[in-house]
């Protein structure tokens, strides 16, 4: 890995870990995390989370593209 890229990830730790560290309610900090990753990693066209319920994966917070809502 370059050093930009381990310089960058290192950045979006330290503001991803400023972003969550006083917030406890999971949706805010999926979707406020979310919105870091699509604003800052370049050719980037998702980022997001999808949660586990009921033995399916179901869409929460995202950035981007149109997604599916339910995954098997």
């Amino acid at each position: 890995m370059s050093n930009e890229k381990t310089a960058l990830y290192h950045l979006l730790n330290q503001q991803a870990e400023a972003l969550i560290e006083q917030e406890t309610d999971l949706i805010a900090n999926m979707a406020n995390l979310s919105a870091l990753l699509f604003n800052q990693l370049p050719d980037l066209n998702w980022a997001g989370f999808y949660i586990m319920r009921s033995g399916e994966l179901v869409l929460g917070p995202f950035q981007g593209q149109v997604a599916c809502v339910r995954i098997p």
